[in-house]
Parts: C-alpha cells; sequence; structure tokens
C-alpha cells in the first residue's frame, strides 16, 4: 500500500516532468531527471503504442532527457532544479529520489518480502525510512522585517534519538530557493521531527529561548498524497519535508552480561531462596541477556559452568565436564519476582555443545540448528551442515557491504557470515558479528539463532585459547546501559559526512565508541559467594 502511494506521487512528478520538457526545452539543452522520474520513463516506453502517441507532439525533445549511466553536467542539474522550483514552488529532489548522477547511499539494505524470524515472537522487525528536509525563508514586509542574527532553526526528533539537534543559522538560510538541511536515514520508531525556531539567550550562557515550533509525524508524511508536507514556521520560514516509505531493516542484537542462573533459570538470589524455602540452588550457568536495537530483552543465554549446591562452610559447586559445558538459547525475556531478580524464560530454542576438536582445529562446536563449527588458534572457521541450507562461509573481518575505511585497525573481533545459492554464486553477507562486543547485523533472511550461537561459540572459543577474558564473560551483573531514547542504537544514519558524531554513522565503522557502556568496570567483591567466585568461572573458561 505505502508502495503504491511512492508510485503515484512518481507518476505525477513525471507528468510534470513531461509538462516542463514540452515548455522549456528550446530553453534548455539538458533535462535530467530523478530516480523516480526515470522509472516512470521507463516503464512509460515499456508501453510502445501509448508512449508513442502520448509523445506525438514532443518526440525530437525526448532526446533531452538524461538517460541512467550518461555523464551529468552539475550547471545543467542547477538550471533543472530552478526551473522546478520556479514552475511548481516545490524542491526538485525529495527523499529517495536523488538525481540520476548522485554518489551511493550511506547505508545499503535490500527490501525484502521473507523474514525468517516471525517465528521468534520476542524479536520485532526494525524498519527504516530515508528523511529529507529543506527550507527557504519567504518574503517579508519591511515593517515586519528584524534583526534574526540570534536566531536559528533547529532540527530533532521525537523519540530514539533525542540528543541528536541540527542547528541552522537563519542567516544561512537562502530566499529565493530550497536549501538541503539533513538528508539522513532513521527508524520509524523516531516518531517524527521537530522543527524549532528559536533565539539564543536566556537563563543559560549557551541557552537558547524557543520561539515557535511545528512537528512533522511520519505517519501523516504516509497519509500525504505525495509523501511529503510543506509547513511554515515563525511566518518566515518554509520547511519542506519528504520520506521514503518505511522498508525493513537488518536486525541489530547484543548480548550483556547478566546474573549467574542455576540449572531452574532462576537468579543465584537471596530472593530466589527465600522463594524456594531456602532449598539451595544446584548448578552455575554464566548468563546473558540479548538486547535489541530499543533496548528490549529478546532471549537469553546461558552457558554451563557448574553443579552442585552452595553450603555455607561445607558443599561448593564444581566444575563440570568440557563436554557438558554447553551454550543454551531461551526465547523471552526475564519473569522479573523482584527488582531485577528474576528466572529465565523455559522455552529452549537452541543449544552449542563442545566436541573434541581434531587436526589444526583448536576448538569444535556442534549446533543443534544442524551445523558444525571448527575454529583454529588463527581465526579460521570451517562451518558444516547437514541441512538442506545453502553453503555458509565464516570470513574474518568486515567484508562485503561491510568493509569500511574507517578504523581499519578494529578488523579483530569482527566475522562477516556469507551464504551461497544459485542467486548469489559468488556470495552474499547476510551477518556481521562481533563477538568480542558481543554486537550483530544480520538481514531479515538470517536466522537469529544461528547468529547468537556463532558469537558466542566464538567468544567462548578464544577466550579458552587466550586464557584471558576478551568478552567480558567473567561479568557476572547487568552493566548500566546509555539511557534508552537518548542516543538508541542505529536509530540514525546522517549522510552528511561533516557529522562527527559516531552515533549517527553505520555502528560497525567505530564499534568500541558505539557499544561502550556507561559503566565500564566491575567489582568482584559485589558478588554473593552463593554466586561464587572468579576462580571457579576463571577454571572453566581457561583450561580445557
Amino acid at each position: 500500500m505505502l508502495e503504491l502511494v511512492y508510485l503515484i506521487a512518481a507518476k505525477n512528478r513525471y507528468k510534470g516532468f513531461l509538462f516542463m520538457l514540452q515548455r522549456f526545452a528550446d530553453s534548455c539543452t539538458a533535462f535530467v531527471p530523478t530516480s523516480d522520474i526515470l522509472l516512470m520513463w521507463i516503464t512509460h516506453k515499456s508501453y510502445p503504442i501509448a508512449y508513442a502517441t502520448d509523445v506525438k507532439d514532443m518526440e525530437e525533445n525526448m532526446s533531452k532527457i538524461i538517460e541512467s549511466g550518461e555523464p551529468v553536467k552539475e550547471e545543467d542539474l542547477e538550471v533543472m532544479k530552478k526551473l522546478w522550483e520556479r514552475v511548481f514552488d516545490q524542491p526538485y529532489e525529495k527523499a529517495g529520489c536523488p538525481a540520476i548522477d548522485d554518489a551511493k547511499p550511506l547505508i545499503r539494505w535490500e527490501v525484502t518480502d521473507t523474514d525468517v524470524n516471525v517465528k521468534y515472537r520476542s524479536l520485532l522487525p526494525r524498519f527504516l525510512l530515508e528523511v529529507n528536509m529543506l527550507v527557504k525563508q519567504t518574503a517579508m514586509p519591511k515593517t515586519l522585517q528584524k534583526d534574526v542574527s540570534k536566531e536559528f532553526l533547529r532540527f530533532q526528533f521525537l523519540r530514539c534519538h533525542r540528543d541528536f539537534k541540527l542547528n541552522n543559522l537563519i542567516s544561512t538560510i537562502p530566499s529565493n530557493s530550497w536549501q538541503k538541511v539533513v538528508d539522513l536515514y532513521c527508524e520509524f520508531g523516531t516518531k517524527g521531527m521537530v522543527v524549532e525556531l528559536r533565539r539564543k539567550g536566556g537563563v543559560c550562557i549557551n541557552g537558547s529561548k524557543l520561539l515557535e515550533s511545528k512537528t512533522f509525524m511520519w505517519n501523516e508524511l504516509l497519509r500525504a498524497p505525495s509523501i511529503t508536507l510543506d509547513g511554515v514556521i515563525g511566518q518566515r520560514f518554509r520547511v519542506f519535508v519528504s520520506i521514503t516509505p518505511p522498508a525493513q531493516a537488518p536486525y541489530l542484537l547484543k548480548s550483556v552480561p547478566d546474573r549467574v542462573t542455576d540449572d531452574s533459570g532462576a537468579m543465584v538470589s537471596e530472593v530466589i531462596l527465600k522463594m524456594n524455602q531456602y532449598r539451595p540452588q544446584e548448578g552455575r550457568w554464566l548468563s546473558r541477556t540479548v538486547l535489541d536495537h530499543a533496548g528490549r530483552e529478546c532471549f537469553v543465554i546461558r552457558m554451563r559452568i557448574a553443579g552442585g549446591v552452595w553450603r555455607r562452610g561445607s558443599n561448593k559447586p564444581t566444575i563440570v565436564k568440557r563436554e557438558d559445558r554447553c551454550i543454551e538459547i531461551r526465547e523471552g525475556s526475564w519473569l522479573y519476582v523482584a527488582g531485577s531478580i528474576g528466572k529465565a524464560p523455559e522455552k529452549v530454542i537452541a543449544t552449542a555443545t563442545p566436541n573434541t576438536p581434531t587436526g589444526q582445529w583448536r576448538a569444535s562446536w556442534t549446533f543443534s540448528t544442524g551445523h558444525e563449527l571448527s575454529i583454529s588458534s588463527d581465526m579460521n572457521f570451517d562451518i558444516k551442515t547437514n541441512t538442506n541450507d545453502p553453503q555458509i562461509r565464516l570470513l574474518n573481518g568486515r567484508q562485503m557491504q561491510y568493509q569500511s575505511e574507517q578504523n581499519q585497525d578494529q578488523e579483530d573481533g569482527f566475522v562477516t557470515i556469507v551464504r551461497y545459492s544459485d542467486e548469489y554464486p559468488n556470495g552474499r553477507a547476510t551477518g556481521l558479528v562481533n563477538w568480542k562486543l558481543s554486537a550483530m547485523e544480520f538481514v531479515p533472511e538470517e536466522d537469529a539463532v544461528f547468529v547468537l550461537l556463532v558469537s558466542m561459540t566464538i567468544l567462548r572459543s578464544v577466550t579458552e585459547m587466550r586464557r584471558e577474558d576478551v568478552g567480558s564473560l567473567l561479568v557476572r551483573k547487568r552493566l548500566k546501559e546509555a539511557n534508552q531514547g537518548n542516543r538508541d542504537w542505529g536509530s540514525v544514519f546522517v549522510v552528511d559526512s561533516s557529522s562527527k558524531s559516531v552515533y549517527v554513522k553505520p555502528w560497525y565503522w567505530n564499534a568500541e565508541a558505539v557499544m561502550a557502556r556507561e559503566e565500564s568496570g566491575y567489582v568482584t567483591k559485589s558478588y554473593s559467594v552463593e554466586e561464587c567466585g572468579d576462580e571457579l568461572y576463571k577454571q572453566a573458561l581457561f583450561v580445557k
């Protein structure tokens, strides 16, 4: 339905383009179409009889249209923009409809109707849209003109990334043409954009006073005939906003440390002991909570470490055999019984069991998904499957579309998941994992549980091989995250390269900075004796 609205708007713009071609052909040497107009032109030509009839009166002028792949002169594009603005009083370019010579987008995601993760109720899809905002001054009578040297426009989101504030000085806004303020991608969950007219000054030294504001809601834009809205603020400025229909984007997940649990899945705590009438909790599992891009709990990962119970002065849990130190994934969020104390969800949806490695391999795992993963000391991987899934490879570093010129010294920790098929004989990257930071991105066609198993088994194996806590497995409490809504992970991508914030760029460009937590350290003394000390977990993680 939303795509239909986009196509209807494109058809209307194509009609306007043909009108300009017919009227101004003598004064223009070339007509540069935007991508939506080009799409309509190609579609129109696919019906040759109707096309010949429709363009009969301007057949000679059709040769002036620049086709895809042809070089575009900057002056021709500028003439086209000014002509469109003069005729229709609107910007020529809009979200998702750049001129055909524009550079590649900051991020790339493929629209798909296939999502293998719909079977996980706890995992919600993520939707992105492109936003284009432009502004221009309107003519004002001299009696209403005043000093605007201290005034500026501020653009910010309603939700998800409240830290994002883009200021635009009034003195830089033209009156004879539209000025692009920002071109970005954002999650549909940001709800909309607020434009504020502010004046410098106020209570704080660097503060400002709000004079007027206007809100552009994404839902309102989607209901608009051409997915665009035009508003006036302060009686002096016109703001033009356009968006693309939301499209499903790759999932973003990260696992964070949480409290130790027992064999039943309950956190080891005095609260649980009281609920169980002080019956000792049996077994010790390291646990991690999987959060999505918005900080919602999706899964719980548990790693078996020890068996037995703890009693004061007598019994202590003992490490289980290596082949019993399995990893399990449970679907859903914690069932909290008191504050941050709770029980893991009951449904176990996947497991990974350690095997005895052979040959060059230092670690080997069998997944319940039907895959077998082997890992060498120099971080080479071999993955086999007994299912009908296409061939899979795990490649070290950021590969294919995840390649980045940013921070090339941070390749360590990244693994790219590549699948091969008849459609993609050279392979297609379906996911990116940073096992050090327990962060991952994957397309809807890639199974979330498989990605989680890959991330955790590599982290466990490298921890054992290097005999050091490379991924915070020894942390046994939930660390403080950034306040939800201030700068939610992956909620905004600014196309303008001048932006210095790492939070509005793809996370894998500077993963360590983006994934950094507000609380970096942990204090061993804060753990209860029932949870057991570091030595128990170090022995299980560092010693074969």
